[in-house]
């Protein structure tokens, strides 16, 4: 038999809070970072926009582990 877990209210804040600012980050990046560095089109632009999307997917994959794993 399964067995029903609940969540706390506090996690609940936790993961909305955690979303909602791995949302902001997302569209912040992607709509006013990327676009000034890959018009420059000089090399360490194009590796800091490179970088800073390395690390939006690494931290992207951080969240749905973390999620995967308290269920």
């Amino acid at each position: 038999m399964r067995s029903c877990q609940t969540i706390s209210t506090k996690q609940l804040c936790l993961f909305l809070l955690v979303i909602t600012l791995y949302l902001i980050a997302s569209v912040a990046w992607f709509c006013l970072a990327i676009p000034p560095l890959t018009e420059n089109g000089s090399d360490a632009h194009l590796v800091g926009a490179f970088a800073g999307t390395a690390l939006w997917i690494v931290a992207g994959y951080s969240i749905v582990i973390y999620v995967v794993r308290r269920n």
